[in-house]
């Protein structure tokens, strides 16, 4: 099955979007985003394309930029963009210029997503980053949530790429000749990120080669479980307590006799 086929499969079966949605869509420049943008494209959604430039790469974010808004523009697709100080909105907020870089691109995608009166905003995260994503919090320390990796659909926001491998999105990019800009940053192995994608990985792969796939089911199976286990919890909840007042109040004694022990 091509990549565009599976495309339209995984949408479909996660019910992402409907034929009849506008989508806005976060392009940034870089395979992943402009990969996403032309299948969007050649499957004839209604789409904005929305482009941050976050001003941390000089030249190269404008070149970004003038890119996206370029095939936007041969593809008559609307397109709308922002530029932020994303150096000095990190130094205010005392947060990582990640952290700082996502904030204001989230807040500022649900800002156009209302005034361009879109369903959605679609993300281009894809399999080699929900196994990233899951590395990261395995190290650092997380619960059962943490393991499940990102969902296809989480509020407004939709993840149409998360079945598709790095390797299968940059062979579709070579087939169809889709334009993109290469973000040297993300070579550098001083973000956990990329110390996971690009040390960690590869010695994973030595042992199965099919470890990004393994790893993506497996999140995919503790997902499952991690819904089986909220909805139960709920349900404990809703027998053991009742709200009053805008408080949650426990039965102490119904939550003794549902644990096995007394006081």
């Amino acid at each position: 099955m091509s990549l565009f086929e599976e495309f339209r499969t995984f949408s479909r079966e996660n019910k992402l979007f409907a034929e009849n949605d506008r989508i806005l869509l976060a392009v940034s420049g870089g395979i992943d985003s402009m990969v996403m943008l032309h299948l969007f494209t050649r499957m004839g959604s209604d789409i904005v394309v929305a482009h941050c430039n976050f001003k941390l790469r000089g030249k190269e974010s404008d070149r970004d930029e003038e890119l996206v808004k370029n095939y936007a523009a041969v593809n008559k697709i609307p397109f709308i963009s922002a530029s932020f100080d994303t150096s000095g909105y990190a130094a205010e907020k005392g947060i990582s210029i990640q952290m700082a870089a996502r904030e204001l691109r989230y807040d500022w995608f649900e800002k156009i997503r209302a005034e361009k009166e879109c369903s959605l905003i679609a993300v281009a995260h894809n399999l080699n980053d929900n196994i990233e994503t899951l590395l990261i919090n395995l190290t650092r320390g997380t619960g059962l949530s943490g393991l499940t990796g990102m969902k296809p659909l989480s509020g407004a926001v939709i993840r149409p790429l998360l079945f598709a491998t790095r390797a299968a999105i940059e062979e579709y990019c070579i087939e169809c000749g889709v334009p993109y800009r290469e973000d040297r940053s993300n070579a550098e192995t001083i973000y956990a990120r990329n110390k996971i994608r690009h040390l960690v990985i590869p010695v994973l792969k030595e042992i199965n080669p099919s470890v990004e796939e393994t790893l993506n089911e497996t999140a995919v199976r503790l997902a499952g479980l991690d819904n089986i286990l909220s909805s139960h919890i709920h349900n404990i909840r809703s027998k053991l307590s009742l709200e009053r007042g805008g408080s949650r109040i426990f039965d102490c004694e119904k939550l003794a006799e549902y644990s096995g022990s007394r006081p």
